[in-house]
C-alpha cells in the first residue's frame, strides 16, 4: 500500500470508521459507533477527510460502498460532542463568529470529500438517516 493511502483491513485505525475491502478493487467504509447508533462526532468528520482523501489516492481502489453498522446508518449530529466544540467558539462576539464558521467548514468538508472522491461513492442506507446523517 502505498504511503498515505486509506486503510485497508487493519493497516490503519479510525476510531469512528472500519474500512474493509470486501472485494478486489472495491472498499467498503463503514460508520461504526452502533452503540451511538453512529452519531456524527467530532472525530467521525474528521476521518471521514482522512478516509476519503486517502481513497482518492489509492490507485487499486476502483469504488467504495459507505454503510452503517447496527441498526440504522446515522442518527445524524452527536448533539452532545459538537455542543462541547461549539460552545468554545471564543471570548467576543466577532471572534466567537469567525471561529463558528471555521468550524462550520471544517465539518463541511467531510460531505464534501465524498463529492470530491474521482471514485464512485455507492452510499447504502438503512434503518433510519437523520439530519447530517442524510450528507
Amino acid at each position: 500500500m502505498a504511503p498515505g493511502g486509506p486503510q485497508r483491513a487493519g493497516a490503519h485505525t479510525y476510531e469512528t470508521l472500519r474500512v474493509s475491502a470486501p472485494r478486489q478493487h472495491v472498499l467498503h467504509v463503514e460508520l461504526h459507533r452502533p452503540h451511538k447508533r453512529n452519531a456524527l462526532n467530532v472525530a467521525c468528520w474528521r476521518e471521514m477527510v482522512q478516509c476519503f482523501q486517502g481513497i482518492a489516492r489509492d490507485p487499486d481502489c476502483r469504488a467504495v460502498v459507505l454503510s452503517g453498522a447496527g441498526k440504522l446508518f446515522s442518527a445524524g449530529i452527536d448533539l452532545q460532542d459538537i455542543g462541547e466544540v461549539l460552545v468554545l467558539q471564543g471570548d467576543d462576539t466577532a471572534r466567537k463568529a469567525w471561529n463558528l464558521q471555521q468550524t462550520i467548514r471544517d465539518f463541511q468538508e467531510s460531505f464534501t470529500v465524498l463529492e470530491k472522491c474521482p471514485k464512485p461513492v455507492i452510499v447504502a442506507v438503512h434503518g433510519a438517516c437523520i439530519g447530517a446523517g442524510e450528507q
